[in-house]
């Protein structure tokens, strides 16, 4: 305990392993078949929330067209709900 700088842990042994079968130009063909089978992927689009905005935006356009309708829709509704 005395010869032991607390400053500096020791730490265990890395462990290493060296496959008895392992081919790296095999491993490099795998990786690069990999990569080729990845750039012709399909790219990610923004569609579907592209969509949502468009359809959002003709509700707003629906709305702001026939606003004097929708209140006196919801004006004859509250007068018979609560008897007006």
């Amino acid at each position: 305990m005395l010869g032991m700088n607390p400053r500096r842990r020791v730490q265990p042994r890395r462990f290493h392993y060296e496959p008895r079968f392992y081919d790296p130009s095999k491993d490099e063909r795998v990786k690069r078949k990999m990569r080729v089978a990845r750039t012709y992927a399909r790219p990610k689009t923004k569609q579907p929330a592209f969509i949502a905005v468009a359809l959002g935006l003709l509700l707003v356009l629906y709305l702001y067209l026939n606003i004097g309708e929708l209140a006196e829709r919801a004006a004859a509704f509250g007068g018979a709900l609560f008897g007006g």
